[in-house]
């Protein structure tokens, strides 16, 4: 019998090794297997430490993990360019800042550069704002200003796009997003003189589809100011058909981001005065056909629901 119960007492022992092993192993090979979302790349890949530290900052991590998304994001060298020169320094913003920030380089739904169609493609970000994906003729694409330098990074809910800018959020509509910036109050003052009599124009800026889409060219404060326009009174005072001439002129049919400008002319809303651009790779400079010197774009690529605004520093002159 002693013998019959060590021999049970060894079989059982096996059985229990051999249990624990193969348990060990399903648990090992569960933890391999685990799926990678769009967070658990951005939180190992060396090219995103910027953007690792903002998704942190902002508490976006379970969102991003969640759901079927694309994710265009900014490598370390975009955030670099824009100012934030490392992991530390996305502090300087509020954290509802940087969350409105990285949703507005997230789409909801998995879209591979294989899916965008050809051509300019205004799409809904996941704060709701409106970004314009460009896919050019040759297959690179584009979101806004910025281009996508490694495309179709797939993971288990989606796809990363990295990209070599870091994108401006949406403010709304053209006429909203010049009447909330403080460079721009004359300008708004022009626009809302002139919207009594041109109901159009007022209509092509607080259009809030993304239809009768445009560029325009806005002069700040300081440029109205060097033209002569130095107030309110003074805005009150031009003549209004001139005052609409100017406006009309500033503004051009579609959407064009600075790095799709190439050097030539191009027509404007008012007929038959056409604006001279010079495009280099670090400058973008605009002259009016009265204009002696050119100017220059100081805040470029501000995206609205039904268009984009380029800042300059003159006041172009037809």
């Amino acid at each position: 019998m002693n013998a019959l119960f060590l021999k049970g007492t060894r079989l059982m022992s096996v059985l229990f090794l051999v249990l624990t092993v193969l348990t060990g192993c399903t648990k090992s090979d569960d933890t391999v297997a685990t799926p990678q979302t769009i967070t658990d790349r951005i939180l190992e890949d060396s090219q995103f430490s910027i953007l690792r530290a903002a998704v942190t900052y902002a508490e976006v991590g379970d969102l991003l993990k969640g759901g079927n998304l694309t994710l265009f994001a900014p490598n370390d060298a975009a955030f670099q360019a824009a100012g934030y020169g490392s992991p530390t320094s996305i502090v300087t913003l509020s954290k509802e800042q940087v969350r409105t920030l990285l949703l507005y380089h997230v789409l909801e739904g998995p879209v591979p550069a294989s899916a965008i169609p050809g051509g300019l493609n205004p799409v809904t970000t996941a704060d709701k704002g409106i970004a314009y994906i460009n896919k050019a003729s040759d297959g690179r694409v584009f979101v806004n200003n910025a281009q996508v330098i490694q495309a179709d990074i797939q993971v288990a809910n989606g796809y990363i796009h990295s990209i070599d800018r870091v994108l401006t959020p949406s403010v709304g509509n053209l006429l909203t997003a010049i009447q909330t910036n403080p460079n721009l109050t004359l300008l708004t003052a022009a626009v809302n003189r002139v919207a009594a009599s041109n109901p159009t124009l007022l209509a092509t800026l607080s259009n809030d589809a993304s239809t009768n889409l445009v560029t325009i060219f806005a002069p700040n404060d300081a440029a109205f100011r060097s033209a002569g326009y130095t107030d309110l009174a003074a805005i009150n005072a031009v003549n209004l058909q001139t005052l609409t001439n100017l406006l009309l002129y500033h503004v051009m049919s579609g959407v064009i981001f600075s790095n799709q400008f190439q050097t030539g002319t191009f027509n404007t809303l008012l007929s038959g005065n056409r604006l001279t651009i010079l495009s280099t790779a670090n400058l973008l400079t605009i002259k009016g056909n009265k204009n002696t010197t050119t100017a220059t774009v100081k805040q470029g690529n501000i995206p609205a629901t039904n268009g984009v605004i380029h800042i300059i520093d003159q006041v172009l002159l037809p």
